[in-house]
């Protein structure tokens, strides 16, 4: 018999065996040896003798714990052994020994089989055993962008709700400062998801290319809408807008039901969109033009989650604001976007909504020069 066929578990045993025979073979040898002759008849010597059994007492308790110490470095390097071919760091090991079938390979077979079904549990078992899994896993993937930072346009006044990204579903909003004026966009998706928050955030990599631009408005909106185009974008509820030099036309790309709305001394102007309700890459887009933007008047973007939130369409909204911006004549920016919140969280109270500002996502513009 071949003793290096045998498996471990056997091969261990006998060897422990076989060391304690040995042990106290010798261990009996001497202590015959030392009743022969040097124990005295008298007894004068005993406390010798109870000394030499001492001494071998020691010797065998060290032996026995040199063995222990071996057996756990033997066991410590076959359990590096095994997470080493499990972690494929030694591929042309693996490979020699892919066929042949023995104790080890099973080991390492059942361990990496186990391994991956525990994987595949705790993946399974997360989104059953938590309902909010997804809406935390989006609501980090939109927390790595930075908030909102409003910089000062020369000729508007811009003001933006919210400036921090508070839940799952929350729109993209950014301004970009052009050498000629602005550009801004408003994105989002009517649901909350993973796929939908990635998409937002791919957005982002694309305008944050623009941040230090030197560029005209009208060249970047060409840019981003090209760029645009080259991503899957499904669903996404999109307005592209922006004013350059001619400050009172506004070039604009509009994929949402909610409308553009112009506030001015004279009531409540409609911009409407391309009449998609969301974004698609089908063929390139051409930016719509609305003119006649006087100093004072303000423009005005909302999400189409607010249409959806309050159970309102786009004319019952402009009905229930113009006699109420009218009266208040706001003087900035700010001022208009409070009246509004402060409008929508009444809406709100009346069809007996929990959170009627969650789900607002709203941009104002003011022309001052």
């Amino acid at each position: 018999m071949n003793i290096r066929k045998l498996s471990v578990r056997t091969k261990i045993p006998i060897l422990l065996g076989l060391f304690s025979f040995c042990l106290f073979l010798i261990l009996f040898l001497v202590s015959e040896f030392a009743f022969r002759h040097w124990q005295n008849p008298t007894g004068k010597s005993t406390i010798a003798f109870k000394m030499l059994g001492l001494y071998l007492s020691l010797i065998f308790a060290g032996c026995v714990s040199g063995l222990a110490y071996y057996l756990l470095g033997f066991i410590y390097k076959i359990f590096r052994h095994i997470a080493s071919e499990i972690q494929h760091k030694d591929p042309s090991a693996s490979e020699d020994r892919a066929d042949e079938f023995t104790e080890e390979t099973s080991i390492i077979r059942s361990i990496k089989l186990a391994l991956f079904q525990a994987g595949n549990g705790t993946l399974g078992g997360i989104g059953s055993e938590d309902p909010n899994w997804v809406e935390t896993k989006a609501t980090s993937l939109l927390r790595l962008m930075p908030d909102i930072e409003l910089k000062k346009i020369h000729g508007w006044d811009v003001s933006a709700y919210p400036s921090v990204v508070r839940h799952a579903n929350s729109d993209y909003m950014r301004i970009l400062k052009t050498k000629d004026g602005f550009v801004g966009i408003l994105a989002g998706h009517l649901e909350a998801g993973i796929t939908e928050a990635s998409e937002r955030l791919f957005v982002h990599g694309i305008i944050s290319s623009f941040i230090d631009t030197q560029d005209t408005t009208a060249h970047v909106l060409t840019k981003i809408e090209t760029a645009l185009r080259n991503l899957n974008l499904t669903g996404l509820k999109l307005s592209l807008f922006g004013i350059g030099a001619e400050k009172d036309k506004l070039q604009f790309l509009h994929f949402m039901d909610m409308p553009v709305f112009q506030f001015s001394k004279q009531g409540i102007q409609v911009i409407e969109g391309s009449g998609d309700d969301s974004w698609h890459a089908m063929h390139d887009h051409v930016f719509s033009v609305a003119d006649g933007i006087e100093v004072g008047d303000y423009l005005v973007w909302g999400s189409d989650r607010t249409l959806q939130e309050f159970g309102l369409t786009s004319f019952e909204i402009m009905e229930e604001f113009v006699d109420y911006l009218l009266d208040l004549n706001p003087n900035s920016s700010r001022e208009m976007l409070l009246a509004i919140a402060k409008k929508m969280q009444g809406l709100g109270k009346e069809r007996n909504l929990t959170n009627p500002l969650e789900n607002l996502s709203i941009f104002v513009f003011r022309r001052t020069k």
